[in-house]
């Protein structure tokens, strides 16, 4: 009678081990297929009330219209997405123009970055994070020219 425990116990215990195995290999592949066309990419953020950082994973669009890299940058100056987080610059900060030339980024921010209101960093503290962020996740950049309201943003 024993015996007939103990392997039915077993029989029990291969179900179940199969039954898990098959729910994780479902929810990697539906993790795969919900990210295909897409690209990963890393935010680093301030955190409110620290002095430590925060990473941030956003799946963005593999082709936007406006290119990978301005497309990156616009989502970085929206602010992150997690509670406590700091923007880089004040809310409502546009990238009004964003082009790569000779491997040297060209940003230029609307003049809302340099108002430093709603929490948002000190302009160097913020000029830097998102320099920081971009050679991050594009490491063909070799430098970056930062511009607020048409004025360079020395390092």
């Amino acid at each position: 009678m024993n015996c007939k425990k103990l392997l039915s116990g077993k029989k029990l215990l291969i179900k179940l081990v199969v039954i898990v195995a098959s729910i994780a290999i479902i929810l990697m592949l539906i993790h795969f297929f919900s990210h295909i066309g897409t690209n990963r990419r890393v935010f680093i953020y301030p955190l409110a009330g620290s002095s430590k950082d925060q990473k941030e994973v956003r799946y963005l669009a593999s082709n936007p219209v406006q290119g990978k890299i301005q497309y990156y940058v616009d989502e970085l100056v929206l602010g992150p997405s997690f509670y406590r987080g700091r923007p880089l610059f004040t809310l409502g900060t546009r990238v009004e123009y964003c082009f790569l030339k000779n491997k040297t980024l060209y940003v230029g921010l609307s003049e809302e970055a340099a108002l430093q209101r709603n929490g948002a960093l000190t302009v160097e503290r913020g000029a830097e994070l998102l320099k920081k962020n971009i050679k991050k996740n594009f490491t063909g950049i070799k430098s970056i020219e930062l511009f607020i309201d048409g004025n360079f943003i020395a390092d």
